[in-house]
């Protein structure tokens, strides 16, 4: 039995990167940039006002109250066909490009409008005032997102705007779920004494979904040592295998013979955590394979502690684990465990700092607890106890971000 860093290290120091592909604009969102992206423009491409209001000299409405003949009205998307000369001006909209002898903007707000198609400026104008330069943002050229990068809604604006309509991102991950046991049944079906409903598989699918990669329900293999074999090769066509159940004590040798088989090179089969210390990680070729405990709560758990960070890592980005804070405790919580307790929580953010309350959880089968809960209370291995008031690390979960 292993820490839990070392299993960490372990599986990110044999996790690589996916290849790069080219997708169109909008599938990129959630991806990682594979290659810089330069601007292909200034940005903007024109001198552009920032405000509505009037396109003017500065020097002309240095001094306030200032009146102004008005000589046009410039819209957004239309580049100017007029010059604005000494004591004029033009109203403009936001956006739209700063006609030629202009050299700032005076919004609406602090202007009025004078009989005889004038405008009166009510506070003095300084040059360059609501006016952003023609490349201002990003010059043509320019880096304006790193590889690495996150693509985010924002990002995908800004490709948009230097006209990506195809970008290169790390590939997302494709991951085979397989679940284990012959007390499993589909969840259409009613259990019958000994069964359960195969929850694990949905669950797990449900996180790989949500983390951006692309999840496949390979279906259930009944233990039984061809069925195992059958189920882990075909889950081995791609990138990563999630095994759920059949990694216990009692389970393991079917599946380790069917490792030895196949020539899976094996890292580790148990980890010093609480829940989910029977968990595997292995290898074949690049193609990572994790065996996770058949227990609802411990198969969510290692997957967030460990199958995450391998799938991040794939992905391209450079921060492979959930976001850990630290959080006041606001009730005590025992750690008898002897291995470091990720405890169902929630947190939240009281305006000064957060908080967290451990959840009473009967144990790893406790779906309906685990499902309150939205961080992880970290509780270290060498601590038998935590008591309230103290200052606790927490690891927030997807799920902190929606409550």
């Amino acid at each position: 039995m292993i820490p839990l860093s070392q299993a960490f290290d372990l599986v990110i120091q044999n996790t690589g990167r996916l290849p790069a592909e080219k997708v169109e604009l909008l599938q990129a969102s959630g991806c990682v940039l594979a290659e810089n992206v330069v601007s292909d423009l200034d940005q903007p491409p024109f001198a552009r006002s920032s405000m509505d209001g009037y396109a003017l000299r500065a020097e002309d409405a240095a001094q306030a109250p200032a009146q102004l003949q008005v000589v046009g009205f410039i819209p957004a998307g239309v580049f100017p066909d007029l010059k604005i000369e000494k004591g004029q001006a033009a109203k403009i909209m936001t956006g739209a490009p700063l006609p030629p002898g202009a050299d700032s903007v005076q919004m609406i707000e602090t202007t009025r409008p004078v009989a005889g198609n004038r405008v009166e400026i009510l506070e003095a104008v300084s040059p360059g005032k609501n006016v952003s330069p023609r490349g201002s943002e990003a010059v043509a050229g320019q880096v304006v997102a790193r590889a690495g990068s996150f693509i985010s809604p924002a990002v995908i604006g800004l490709l948009a705007a230097v006209g990506k309509s195809e970008v290169p991102v790390y590939r997302r991950p494709a991951v085979a779920v397989i679940a284990t046991g012959d007390e499993l049944i589909d969840l259409t079906q009613t259990p019958a004494p000994g069964q359960i409903r195969n929850s694990n598989s949905l669950a797990l699918a449900a996180q790989v979904a949500k983390l951006g990669a692309r999840a496949a329900l390979l279906g259930v293999a009944r233990d039984q040592h061809q069925q195992i074999r059958e189920l882990l090769q075909r889950g081995l066509a791609y990138d990563v295998v999630l095994l759920t159940g059949g990694v216990s004590m009692g389970d393991l040798d079917l599946v380790e013979d069917v490792f030895a088989e196949l020539g899976v090179q094996v890292f580790f089969n148990q980890v010093a955590v609480k829940p989910g210390k029977p968990v595997v990680f292995a290898k074949l070729g690049e193609k990572l394979i994790f065996g996770l405990p058949g227990n609802p709560v411990s198969a969510a758990t290692t997957f967030e502690l460990l199958v995450r960070p391998a799938l991040r890592k794939l992905m391209g980005f450079s921060v492979y684990q959930n976001q850990i804070v630290a959080a006041q405790l606001e009730a005590s919580i025992k750690n008898r465990s002897q291995r470091e307790f990720y405890a169902p929580a929630t947190v939240w953010y009281d305006g000064r700092q957060f908080r967290v309350r451990p959840l009473e959880s009967k144990g790893s089968g406790d779906q309906a607890t685990y499902a309150q809960s939205n961080c992880y209370l970290i509780c270290p291995r060498e601590e038998m106890a935590l008591h309230a008031g103290a200052t606790v690390s927490v690891m927030l979960r997807p799920e902190f971000f929606y409550h």
